[in-house]
């Protein structure tokens, strides 16, 4: 039967719970930002911060952090331990601007196979696996040949394992081109999560993506990289009405130390105690809410 890999090794779908699939735990990308807050290492300060999601009633936090981004597989199986949350790991290369040159000195399939290793064999020389591949981004509106590379890679990749892709689309309505290169490499768009589509607020865009099969990810809630949560609220409710609640994902894509509720921000738990109170309050259902918040991540995420 398919399972759900988690850094603590394989559970049944149904044992994920409420899940946000879109975070991110320990990482660094200040190599590429240059920004210190783009530093995220105080295991036991992240520890305290997830388990405000716990409390708020979270279960699963799939971490898209890959190569290019700090990955340490080792860190969030101790920050799983250590708040009894299930934790998926992501795996592949990140966007344009995090690549490192071996990228380009590598071929489309050896790329593919680390990621395949990644998922069956486990990450880094550690026996600990991810469970999702992502997150697979685009830098502006256009696919680099790069990434283009990286996107065809993590198509077969899929293929050979079955393990759902999640992208990252920001700013722009990328995430079509993006589908039309993973339909061409034989991928089902019902695996595939189009990323930051609250980072692009047209309807029309989002509705497209739904209508090609894949998942909305309206993944920044409360987060100061994006729209502020009003202005996105509407179009959610809008796609709800439409009768699309079972390709939506929601998430808060906690990165940067300032996130963080010690540093003055929105937290992990924003999504649970700010944002789905608002969604009640507008009308929507608990059965949509469990759609989006636990069935939708567990029919995404075995394989």
């Amino acid at each position: 039967m398919p399972r759900v890999m988690t850094v603590l090794g394989p559970i049944a779908p149904e044992e994920l719970g409420v899940t946000q699939t879109h975070e991110h735990l320990v990482l660094n990308l200040k190599r590429a930002s240059h920004r210190l807050d783009a530093l995220q290492n105080n295991e036991p300060l992240i520890v305290e911060e997830v388990s405000l999601f716990r409390q708020a009633g979270g279960r699963s936090i799939v971490d898209l952090t890959n190569n290019g981004m700090g990955r340490d597989p080792r860190a969030m199986k101790r920050i799983a331990e250590a708040t009894g949350l299930h934790v998926v790991a992501g795996c592949g290369w990140y966007r344009q601007q995090h690549y490192d040159e071996r990228v380009d000195r590598t071929p489309t399939n050896e790329l593919a196979a680390e990621m395949v290793r990644d998922l069956t064999v486990g990450i880094d020389g550690t026996d600990i696996r991810a469970g999702v591949i992502g997150e697979i981004g685009a830098e502006e509106d256009y696919l680099t040949a790069a990434e283009e590379r990286v996107l065809r890679a993590a198509a077969r990749a899929h293929k050979q394992t079955g393990a759902a892709i999640n992208t990252h689309a920001m700013g722009y309505p990328v995430g079509l081109p993006q589908l039309d290169l993973l339909q061409e490499e034989g991928v089902d768009p019902s695996r595939v999560v189009i990323g930051h589509c609250d980072h692009y607020l047209s309807l029309e865009y989002h509705e497209a993506i739904v209508k090609r099969g894949a998942f909305v990810a309206y993944d920044n809630w409360g987060n100061l990289n994006s729209y502020p949560d009003h202005l996105k609220l509407p179009l959610l409710l809008e796609l709800l009405k439409r009768g699309y609640e079972r390709q939506l994902l929601l998430s808060t894509d906690t990165t940067l130390r300032p996130h963080l509720h010690a540093f003055g921000g929105h937290g992990y738990d924003h999504l649970l105690v700010k944002v789905l109170p608002q969604l009640r309050a507008a009308g929507v259902g608990e059965e949509q809410i469990q759609i989006m918040m636990v069935e939708n991540p567990a029919r995404l995420l075995p394989f």
